[in-house]
């Protein structure tokens, strides 16, 4: 990881989030290039979504996310198109559908959590466990104060 800044961000807290988002991101598509991941970054939260739910409705995964329901449409045509979700309708309602990952699906989401679980460790290691406890705990107050009720 480079740790030189060349552009710091400017002193705004939410110009500081978005430089540190944009950077960690950038990171990963490098580091899951380098594993030949057949994904970008952006696409990963969907297919990390449905790992650990086992499935969800697109409004879920949208909600969970925090994304509109277009970006994650677009997503999970991506996986449809690579073979790691299969869409099927809804048991009891023929107009919702349920994403689920494939055996393929599955397999990729096992490699991108140990991929960015070693990035994690990597991350967490600049940081004192006080310091981490403090980042986690300031990272949940301000999502609660950006996120609706």
């Amino acid at each position: 990881m480079n740790r030189k800044v060349e552009h710091p961000a400017p002193p705004s807290l939410v110009a500081q989030i978005g430089a540190l988002y944009h950077r960690v991101y950038k990171e990963c598509d490098k580091i899951f290039s380098g594993h030949n991941f057949p994904l970008q970054m952006d696409q990963v939260p969907v297919l990390m979504v449905l790992y650990y739910s086992r499935g969800a409705s697109q409004k879920k995964i949208s909600t969970d996310l925090g994304r509109d329901k277009a970006s994650v449409n677009r997503t999970i045509s991506v996986l449809l198109k690579n073979d790691f979700v299969a869409v099927v309708p809804d048991a009891v309602d023929k107009r919702k559908t349920y994403v689920k990952l494939t055996a393929s699906g599955d397999s990729v989401a096992k490699q991108a959590d140990a991929i960015l679980a070693r990035f994690d460790a990597v991350l967490s290691a600049e940081l004192t466990e006080e310091e981490r406890k403090e980042f986690d705990r300031t990272m949940l107050k301000l999502i609660g104060v950006v996120t609706p009720c």
